[in-house]
């Protein structure tokens, strides 16, 4: 079972002609949907490509709550074990998405309070095939939470998975550092690992956060595809040249292929491969959550670009590898 860690939000989507937006402005909106959101959409990401996935993490007792639990549901996902906390309110993000594709966000933080690792998780943890968290928390107790599960994994040797993301603004975002020292896999955009590092340069960055204890570093680059380095190997993947209608979810599409090729033993070509050609599906679609590419949607991809799938997605199990 795949484990994704907190980050269980909603997110509300809104297709648009144009940015700015300005006071007393009325524009058309192309596009509205309401669904799960967040690390929930790496969640669907890998259910949807064939591994078992379970979130562990928190809601409050609210509509938005239950948007995201019976979306999560709705996909396969095991929801047993998340928290729904009476009188809490959900976190929502609002996704405002132009027609270039470009999102821009607002945020809602909710009111969480889930500030300590649950007993009950210890030992799905420690069960896992993989563990995967972001970087984005609203409280500082977000950040203890998925800091001692990673040392939890990490001591019980299941792979863990980090994408820091931007960080919340709102908070130190120092306890990135620490959690990127304990990822098997870290997944980072060129600044999000310039931050990390401290390095500008991609590849010397890429490096020295590989030398701080990851042992895959994959730098996503958007359209340009992804850079893929081991201690052994490097690898830059170019990405599928496709119509972007919204790149939305895309890192989190990319997040679940990675995670999914990673513990299939793809090698690093075809991973890079794989996450290239999640990230491409995903972008051709509008939203996230249910709007996350499905399996056939890669696998279009890849056909398209004259690859042959059955060798990036063996045929699908549900006990994981």
């Amino acid at each position: 079972m795949v484990i994704i860690l907190g980050d269980l939000i909603a997110d509300f989507s809104v297709r648009i002609a144009r940015f700015p937006i300005q006071a007393q402005d009325l524009l058309k909106v192309a596009y509205i949907e309401l669904g799960p959101g967040g690390a929930t959409n790496v969640a669907i990401s890998a259910a949807r490509l064939g591994l078992a996935v379970a979130c562990l993490g928190e809601v409050g007792d609210d509509r938005f709550g239950a948007v995201v639990l019976e979306g999560l549901q709705r996909e396969g996902i095991d929801i047993s074990q998340v928290m729904v906390t009476p009188q809490a309110s959900t976190p929502v993000a609002g996704v405002i998405v132009d027609a270039r594709g470009e999102p821009a966000y607002l945020g809602y933080p909710g009111s969480l309070q889930l500030t300590a690792l649950p007993p009950a998780w210890r030992q799905l943890i420690q069960e896992a095939q993989a563990l995967y968290a972001d970087g984005w928390v609203e409280h500082t107790g977000g950040r203890d939470i998925i800091l001692e599960a990673f040392r939890l994994a990490h001591t019980a040797g299941v792979p863990t998975f980090f994408d820091p993301g931007p960080g919340n603004p709102a908070l130190d975002n120092a306890w990135h550092c620490e959690a990127a020292a304990l990822a098997t896999v870290l997944l980072a955009t060129d600044d999000e690992a310039s931050r990390l590092s401290g390095i500008e340069d991609p590849l010397t960055s890429a490096r020295a956060l590989l030398a701080n204890g990851s042992q895959l570093v994959v730098i996503k680059r958007g359209e340009a595809g992804c850079l893929l380095l081991t201690g052994e190997e490097m690898h830059i993947s170019p990405g599928f040249p496709v119509e972007a209608r919204d790149t939305t979810g895309a890192g989190d599409s990319l997040a679940g292929a990675v995670i999914y090729g990673y513990l299939k033993g793809l090698p690093l070509v075809a991973l890079g491969t794989l996450a290239n050609a999640t990230g491409a599906a995903k972008v051709q679609k509008l939203g996230t959550g249910h709007n996350m590419p499905t399996r056939t949607e890669v696998q279009a991809v890849l056909e398209r670009f004259g690859l042959d799938p059955t060798s990036l997605l063996p045929t699908p199990d549900k006990s994981g590898c």
